[in-house]
């Protein structure tokens, strides 16, 4: 089974790990194409330059057996005269849709509407995006050390006894206003506290967000509910303060079999209240990240997108 991902972006190499585990377990020979890639991230990426004309790109998308299209459509890739829309339009190849970015309301039924009429599966990444989409968590390599909580007494031998309030953005901290109003309120709470400080990382790679990230004691997450920052930070048994719907706490609660042990954002104060110096990472909340994000579900799923049942061999 010869697989193609093209993805508008990879988030924090997401497929590029997610195709890695499907090579070596030989359910379909994946291959990745990022078309927004952003060296400043140092996210991983398998595909984003081409150096030979394009002629290994083209042999690709000419002899793949399934495309996985994420945050874009078929008629989004014009590549060669249009020839990923023209193989997924003929019914030769398989094809399969996701959803990472929140598209406008226009855009998502248009992408309900496309999976709906060709019996294309669709799932998002965060719940309640797209009409009909399978709400799965994204794929993370949990078994990998930076997203494994520090080990027993680490805590202990850090530079500092301080207590560490994180936060992290990939640009200015202003661009994002949930995630500064919740690191001005952080910082005034801080000034009452003793051995207590406020750290936000700005402007980092994504592997270097995540080696620090696992040494704080709270972690601050301004998205729009729980996303790959907070899943990260539950995963490294860190306690995370996020805002999170009833909509989205419910598909949550439904896909990890219990509710999201996160601290709402009004507790914020509270919860630095209580925070201790050389605190352990709470492996409970290691537990839920590994329900909710489990990467064998992916692997469930590619199996029974590409593989017709069976566990044929990659080519």
């Amino acid at each position: 089974m010869r697989l193609v991902v093209l993805a508008r972006h990879d988030v924090a190499g997401s497929w590029f790990h997610l195709a890695g585990v499907l090579r070596q377990r030989g359910i379909a020979d994946a291959r990745v194409v990022t078309f927004g890639y952003d060296p400043a991230r140092g996210w991983p990426v398998d595909i984003a330059d081409v150096f030979d004309g394009g002629q290994e790109l083209q042999h690709l998308l000419r002899e793949a057996d399934a495309f996985h299209l994420v945050d874009l459509v078929p008629s989004d890739v014009e590549l060669f005269d249009g020839l990923v829309g023209t193989r997924c339009g003929n019914g030769l190849a398989r094809v399969s849709l996701q959803v990472d970015e929140r598209p406008s309301p226009a855009m998502a039924r248009e992408i309900s509407r496309l999976a709906s009429r060709n019996g294309w599966p669709l799932l998002a990444t965060r719940p309640n995006m797209v009409p009909g989409a399978e709400f799965v968590a994204p794929f993370l390599p949990l078994w990998r050390a930076p997203w494994q909580p520090t080990a027993a007494g680490t805590r202990a031998r850090t530079r500092t006894p301080e207590r560490i309030v994180f936060a992290s953005c990939a640009a200015r901290l202003r661009d994002e206003p949930r995630l500064e109003a919740m690191v001005e309120r952080a910082e005034r709470a801080a000034a009452s506290l003793p051995d207590l400080r406020v750290e936000v990382l700005v402007g980092r790679t994504h592997l270097a967000t995540l080696q620090r990230r696992r040494r704080a004691h709270l972690v601050l997450d301004g998205d729009d509910g729980l996303g790959r920052t907070g899943l990260e930070a539950l995963a490294q048994g860190i306690p995370t303060v996020l805002e999170l719907s009833a909509a989205d706490h419910e598909a949550w609660s439904a896909l990890a079999g219990a509710p999201p042990p996160v601290v709402p954002a009004f507790a914020l104060e509270g919860a630095m209240a209580e925070l201790q110096d050389g605190l352990e990472p709470d492996l409970a909340l290691r537990r839920w990240a590994l329900c909710a994000a489990a990467p064998e579900r992916w692997l469930q799923r590619c199996l029974a997108w590409w593989s017709d049942g069976s566990t044929r061999r990659a080519a």
